[in-house]
C-alpha cells in the first residue's frame, strides 16, 4: 500500500515537472523564432563561406541602401537562425534531461522519507489491533463456554440469552479485527487455487442461510460451465459475507445469479444511497445503525477480492441492492 503511495507521489511530481519543462521549452522556442534579428556585418570566415568580397559586403551595408534583400544575405540569415535554433533545442533537451533526472532522484528519496512516518504509525496501529484482538479472544471464549455450562432458571434464561448474544457478537468482532490485521500485515497466505463447483457450493450455503431468512432465497445459473479455478476458502468466505448481509437487510427475496466469470447476490428491501455506495466497503461503516453488525464484513470481502484479483461492486436502486463479484481470468 505504501509502495503504491510512494509511486503515486513520484509519478505525479514527475508528470508536473515534465509538463512544466515541455511548456517552457515550447515557449522559449516560439519566442526565439518569432524575433527577427537585425542584419549584422559579415566578417572573416563568414564572407568566405558566402563567397562575398569585402567591397560587396560594404555595399550591402551601405547607408544609402534602404533594404537588405540580397539573396545571399537572406540565405545566410536563414542558415544562421536555423543553426541557432538547433543549438537552442539541443541545449533545452540536455537541461531538461538533467532536471528530470535530478527531480526523480530527489523525489524518490524524499517520498520515502515522507512515507516512513505514516508507515510506522500504520504498522503500530495494525500491531495494536492484532495484539488487542488476540488478547480479547481467549477471555471471550472462556466466558462463552462458562455461560453455556451455567444452569439457570426460566426467569434468568432471557438474561443468559442476551449475554450469550452479546458475547457472540463481540467474539465475531474480535475475529474480524484479527483477520483484517493479519491481511494488512500480509500474514495470511492466499488460498490454494483449485477447481470449485460453484453451483454445488452456493446451493449448500443457501440451505445454511434459509433458517435465518423468512423470505425466499433462489439461485439462477446462466452458465453451463460450473467449475471455476479459484481459491475455494476465499470464495466461500465472500459468499457467506454477502449472504449474511442480504439476510440482514433483505425483505422477502434474495436471488443469487451465477455466471462463468462471477456471481451476484441481490436482495430487496433496504437500499443504499449513491453516497453510501462509495463508502459501503469502508471499515466500520454501516448504512443502517439499527442493524446488528460491526461494519467489517464487506471490508473483509473487498480485501479478499483484491488479493485474489477479483472485482466487487455495489449497485442499488429504489427496489434492490446487488453485490457483484467478477473473477479474474486465468
Amino acid at each position: 500500500m505504501f509502495r503504491k503511495l510512494r509511486n503515486r507521489i513520484i509519478i505525479i511530481t514527475m508528470t508536473i515537472t515534465t509538463v512544466v519543462l515541455v511548456l517552457s521549452g515550447v515557449l522559449i522556442m516560439v519566442f526565439s523564432t518569432s524575433v527577427r534579428p537585425e542584419p549584422r556585418p559579415v566578417m572573416g570566415a563568414e564572407m568566405q563561406e558566402l563567397g562575398m568580397s569585402e567591397s560587396g559586403v560594404q555595399e550591402l551595408y551601405s547607408p544609402n541602401r534602404a533594404t537588405y534583400d540580397d539573396q545571399d544575405l537572406k540565405e545566410f540569415i536563414r542558415k544562421d537562425r536555423k543553426e541557432g535554433g538547433e543549438r537552442l533545442l539541443v541545449t533545452l533537451l540536455c537541461v531538461g534531461a538533467v532536471i528530470e533526472v535530478a527531480t526523480f532522484l530527489i523525489v524518490f528519496f524524499a517520498s520515502q522519507k515522507i512515507v516512513e512516518p505514516v508507515k510506522d504509525s500504520y504498522d503500530k496501529q495494525k500491531m495494536f489491533i492484532a495484539n488487542a484482538s488476540h488478547e480479547l479472544k481467549t477471555p471471550l471464549a472462556v466466558i462463552q463456554a462458562n455461560m453455556e455450562a451455567l444452569e439457570v432458571d426460566k426467569e434468568s434464561e432471557k438474561w443468559k440469552a442476551n449475554i450469550e448474544n452479546e458475547i457472540s457478537h463481540a467474539n465475531k468482532l474480535v475475529l474480524n479485527l484479527l483477520q483484517l490485521a493479519k491481511m494488512d500485515a500480509g500474514n495470511i497466505e492466499k488460498g490454494v487455487v483449485e477447481d470449485v463447483d460453484l453451483k454445488a457450493e452456493i446451493e449448500k450455503h443457501i440451505e445454511m442461510f434459509k433458517p435465518k431468512f423468512a423470505g425466499d432465497i433462489s439461485l439462477k445459473v446462466s452458465s453451463e460451465n460450473k467449475m471455476v479455478a479459484l481459491s475455494k476458502q476465499d470464495f466461500l468466505q465472500v459468499l457467506d459475507i454477502l449472504l449474511d448481509n442480504a439476510t440482514k437487510y433483505g425483505d422477502k427475496k434474495i436471488s443469487i445469479s451465477l455466471e462463468k466469470n462471477g456471481f451476484a447476490v441481490t436482495n430487496d428491501g433496504a437500499t443504499i444511497s449513491k453516497e453510501d455506495q462509495e463508502k459501503v466497503f469502508d471499515r466500520f461503516y454501516q448504512t443502517d445503525k439499527s442493524k446488528d453488525g460491526s461494519g467489517l464484513g464487506l471490508a473483509i470481502a473487498k480485501s479478499l477480492c483484491e488479493r485474489n484479483g477479483w472485482k466487487i461492486v455495489c449497485e442499488s436502486n429504489r427496489r434492490t441492492t446487488k453485490f457483484a463479484i467478477a473473477f479474474s481470468s486465468h
